[in-house]
């Protein structure tokens, strides 16, 4: 099945949200709790699942992400996120 792995980023200043995505092919079946790894956290080496959709129809799990609310009111620096997420292979799919 495909895995869709989904986080919101917003901003402390900033009414405006934004949400990226990155999605693989997986045999294993994603579990709330997990911890899921990736270039694009930087810093933060890892997020804990908070939530597992399934999505039958379209043979696809959403995981879902703790979401990201940086200390700015500057817009730039979400979309500075977006562009160090679409880096490492993430898509946006609600642009700013």
């Amino acid at each position: 099945m495909s895995v869709i792995v989904s986080q919101q980023i917003s901003a402390t200043g900033v009414k405006e949200y934004t949400k990226v995505t990155k999605t693989f092919d997986s045999p294993f079946t994603p579990l709330v709790g997990q911890k899921i790894r990736d270039r694009a956290f930087g810093d933060m080496q890892y997020y804990d699942v908070e939530d597992v959709f399934i999505d039958l129809a379209e043979n696809e799990y959403w995981v879902i992400l703790p979401a990201i609310l940086l200390h700015t009111d500057d817009i730039e620096d979400i979309r500075d996120a977006v562009r160090e997420y679409r880096s490492h292979g993430w898509e946006c799919t609600k642009p700013l």
